[in-house]
């Protein structure tokens, strides 16, 4: 019963990762939290005490960069996933033919 709860852990932060990697990787404007920046606006970020403002093209990088990352870790999650199942399943199968 645990293996299927891992097996579905992977699944969720895979699907995770591709969604929000397809959300960053195919919006055609920067967006500033939730919000769409036009050309002239500049993103505020404050994690903390420390403040962070980036225009609009730094802004378009770094969801770009993010997008690229979520889709890395969806990727590791989806085979690290795959290759747990195939473990699960090859140990069992061998737990059967000793039986």
């Amino acid at each position: 019963m645990r293996a299927v709860y891992w097996v579905l852990f992977g699944v969720m932060i895979a699907i995770g990762g591709f969604a929000n990697s397809f959300d960053k990787l195919a919006e055609p404007q920067a967006s500033c939290g939730y919000q769409q920046m036009s050309h002239s606006d500049r993103c505020q970020e404050i994690d903390g005490s420390s403040v962070r403002v980036r225009s609009y093209a730094e802004q378009r990088s770094a969801n770009y960069s993010e997008g690229l990352v979520s889709l890395v870790v969806g990727f590791v999650a989806l085979v690290g996933t795959l290759i747990y199942l195939t473990i699960v399943i090859g140990q069992r199968a061998e737990t059967h033919r000793r039986t």
